[in-house]
């Protein structure tokens, strides 16, 4: 079980895993970038990740808040992973460049590690399994609202 003893190791742990997903995945669209129909950096990267703890506490309704604050945690703590994991790819993109295909392929190589590592997560804390669907459903959300070309939706 993930535990944090105390308030302010809580607040390094949260704001760490916030700001190293927002700086790896805005980094990764930057090498994307011509690919992507929506404006995104740093800040919308951590706003996902921050938006995605209240989303997935919907599918939570039943569960107490302490089983809610274990899945913000586990959430968090595998966008760190996974951000962590993406970090070669940008530093040898900063040194050599790579193709955005080459990123691409890197980049879902990362979402497949960490989908197994999410539903690992799961089943040990034994929270309710919709929970890794859930998160696949609102990251696939957001890779639709990237694509999507501008001026869909705009009256």
């Amino acid at each position: 079980m993930i535990t944090l003893r105390s308030s302010a190791l809580t607040t390094v742990y949260v704001t760490c895993c916030i700001g190293v997903s927002g700086f790896a995945l805005g980094s990764f669209v930057q090498i994307v970038e011509r690919f992507i129909a929506a404006r995104y950096d740093y800040w919308t990267e951590m706003f996902f990740v921050i938006a995605q703890v209240p989303f997935q506490w919907i599918f939570m309704r039943r569960s107490s808040w302490r089983s809610r604050w274990r899945y913000a945690l586990i959430a968090l703590g595998v966008s760190l992973i996974g951000s962590i994991a993406l970090l070669p790819l940008l530093l040898y993109h900063r040194l050599s460049g790579t193709s955005p295909l080459a990123a691409t392929i890197y980049f879902f190589g990362v979402v497949a590690f960490i989908f197994v590592l999410h539903a690992l997560a799961i089943a040990r804390e034994r929270l309710p399994r919709i929970l890794t669907l859930t998160w696949v459903v609102y990251r696939l959300g957001i890779v639709a609202f990237l694509l999507m070309p501008r001026g869909v939706g705009e009256a």
